[in-house]
């Protein structure tokens, strides 16, 4: 039973959220970041910790008494950072899990992307553009998914996320595939992937497998306060 996730980029976007979905299912939450000061929660449920995951530092300690790890790890948006993205969903990835076994902690949640899976998903101005930018993001989370399939005890699930929207969108709400899901959908609320990532930490769903969480377009993406490019 779930009761102490280490959560992994607290202090993204997609990880605050996480946060609070955690809290709010009655977890405990030790929420890592490079600086914890960043932190921002007086939530007694909250552990707040430092972690580097791309030299190890700090994973050992941050590992106590957790049941599952969700990572809410992502890159920058700037075209320097996407031109040469640092490996941290493949290396950082790598010394979590290690960091993992060594605690004897199996259960991984992770944020992966559609367009690991192919880049022929949203309409063609969204494939020529952000796509594109995303392109070499994209290849480092599906060498990720790869290397998750390769530790046969990980208990992992990497949530193929669609364009992340901060805003409401008008149409029904995202739902898991294991397949690739129906024409037309290929967006996902921030709120609704975190509450996601928590539900599979909480339930062990799709264990060992990596769902498209999506849903459709409402048409609307371009008349909203357009989102980052970041994948978190």
């Amino acid at each position: 039973m779930t009761k102490r996730i280490l959560l992994l980029g607290a202090t993204g976007g997609t990880g605050a959220l996480v946060m609070q979905a955690a809290l709010d299912a009655g977890l405990a939450v030790t929420a890592a970041a490079r600086d914890p000061g960043d932190i921002e929660t007086t939530d007694e449920q909250v552990r707040p910790v430092k972690v580097n995951v791309m030299s190890g530092e700090g994973l050992d300690e941050a590992l106590l008494d957790v049941d599952a790890v969700i990572s809410a790890l992502g890159v920058p948006n700037d075209p320097k950072t996407l031109l040469n993205p640092p490996p941290l969903y493949t290396e950082g990835h790598e010394n979590v899990i290690e960091a993992m076994q060594r605690a004897g902690v199996d259960r991984l949640i992770c944020i992966s992307a559609l367009w690991s899976r192919s880049n022929d998903f949203g309409p063609l101005w969204f494939r020529t553009g952000p796509v594109m930018a995303l392109t070499r993001v994209y290849s480092q989370m599906r060498s990720m998914e790869r290397m998750l399939s390769g530790y046969p005890s990980l208990q992992y699930t990497a949530v193929r996320a669609g364009y992340l929207q901060d805003d409401v969108i008008a149409s029904p709400p995202p739902q898991a595939y294991a397949d690739r899901p129906p024409e037309g959908h290929w967006l996902t609320r921030r709120a609704d992937l975190a509450a996601f990532m928590v539900q599979c930490a909480v339930q062990d769903d799709w264990l060992r497998a990596t769902p498209c969480y999506v849903q459709s377009a409402d048409g609307h993406v371009l008349n909203r306060k357009l989102p980052n490019l970041r994948t978190y």
